[in-house]
């Protein structure tokens, strides 16, 4: 989109946008090209890949149609088959990949089924045609890993968003397209056959932990929504694995816990990794939302019990890559930057209580949040205690009673990658 900013940040030395980009605009597809690329040669035949969404530029929808969405997925779809011919994907929609914006209603639509056709190959690939007969009809579907006890179930996020029109001002359904009951129905019977279970999709529950204009913070689901996917994990834990989102651009986690602790005991039961975004984009929601360093994760899983033994993440630094040649570099491991025996949701617990008190801690996570875009000195004591309160707090009721003290701060391709060994492989 630098096409349409007037006042690109200017990333480079000779005062216009790079050939990889800007701050101010989303990844040109030589930046995307120089990400798969950089995937390849980091592992070259993961055992699957997570596509998690949003495709499309953040511009207005006169600039789109359904025509140029389709065109712009298959560009990219095209691009990631091309470089791994033989590795499973498993893609999601993001609420920009859609028009209009947003607006993808529960069901069947003629954007949904195109892109369906296009990624017919890898969801057939996955379980016969079942994945693409459940993704063409409601944009979702499980599929078990091949070699593994690990299954993946893809949600679609975008009919929970407050901003989709067609669900949010449909006051009667607290469960658009039956999507609540499938996922209960379908984590139910893989609990039963001993699988365990990653989800993934693209918009996350629960609140954006740079937004600071207000003190009840800023979220995306719709509220009853919220509540149900939090009741979801909490009916399911035992079987969920680990989760995998996206749609902040940012690096970050968040946890679930086993009730709503009005012992005052706090049992973590579930964690979800938000991935940062390959675009750099920096967000108009607000000021202090930022911009990030374009990002890509490796993630190491145990195919038996299905736990992650690691997760790792590359960066590439966009002002540097403008200046010279594009060099995507480790940026870190997620055991050993945090300190951590194991990655679990009791260990990422003690991480955020750790974090809480130790200032030095937190700036590290703040750091690895932006991918090293922005330097941890900007944030305050608020910006801090929003970060925590984000994390821990989930539900919309508890984030603001958690958040409430903070006083206001004043301002002037999401992808993963899978591989592997006999017992031990990675995903990405």
């Amino acid at each position: 989109m630098c096409w349409k900013n007037k006042s690109p940040a200017r990333n480079n030395r000779n005062g216009r946008p790079g050939v990889y980009g800007d701050y101010l605009c989303d990844a040109p597809i030589q930046l995307v090209r120089s990400a798969v690329d950089a995937m390849r040669k980091i592992h070259s035949n993961p055992d699957f890949i997570m596509w998690t969404g949003d495709d499309t530029a953040h511009v207005e929808d006169k600039y789109f149609s359904t025509a140029t969405v389709v065109e712009i997925v298959k560009t990219l779809t095209d691009t990631l088959n091309g470089t791994f011919p033989n590795v499973p994907f498993l893609p999601v929609l993001g609420n920009h990949d859609y028009y209009p914006k947003n607006q993808l209603p529960p069901g069947k639509s003629s954007l949904q089924g195109q892109v369906a056709e296009l990624w017919k190959g890898w969801l057939d690939r996955l379980d016969a045609d079942k994945a693409f007969k459940s993704f063409n009809s409601s944009g979702r579907y499980v599929a078990d890993i091949k070699g593994t006890k690990v299954s993946v179930m893809a949600l679609n996020t975008l009919i929970w968003y407050k901003s989709n029109n067609s669900t949010a001002l449909n006051k009667t359904s607290d469960d658009p397209d039956h999507q609540f009951a499938w996922a209960d129905e379908q984590l139910t019977a893989l609990a039963k056959n001993g699988r365990k279970v990653y989800l993934m999709g693209h918009i996350p529950p629960g609140n954006f932990e740079r937004y600071q204009q207000k003190t009840e913070g800023f979220h995306w689901y719709q509220e009853r929504y919220n509540q149900r996917f939090i009741k979801l994990i909490q009916d399911h834990y035992e079987v969920i694995e680990a989760q995998f989102f996206a749609h902040h651009h940012t690096d970050s986690f968040r946890l679930f816990f086993k009730d709503d602790r009005r012992d005052g005991k706090a049992q973590a039961i579930s964690y979800q990794l938000l991935a940062p975004g390959v675009t750099p984009w920096k967000s108009t929601l607000s000021e202090e939302t930022g911009a990030n360093n374009p990002g890509i994760r490796l993630v190491s899983y145990d195919t038996e019990t299905g736990k992650l033994t690691e997760v790792t993440t590359y960066y590439l630094d966009l002002r540097d890559a403008n200046e010279n040649e594009p060099e995507w570099k480790f940026e870190y491991n997620f055991t050993t930057y945090y300190g951590l025996k194991n990655i679990s949701a009791l260990s990422l617990f003690d991480l955020n209580n750790r974090m809480t008190n130790d200032r030095k801690l937190f700036d590290r996570y703040y750091v690895a949040n932006t991918v090293k875009y922005e330097d941890a000195s900007a944030c305050t004591p608020s910006c801090q205690k929003l970060h925590r309160c984000s994390i821990a707090e989930v539900d919309y009721t508890r984030f603001r009673a958690c958040n409430a003290t903070s006083k206001l701060v004043p301002w002037s391709l999401f992808l993963f990658l899978i591989v592997g060994s006999q017992c031990l492989r990675s995903l990405l």
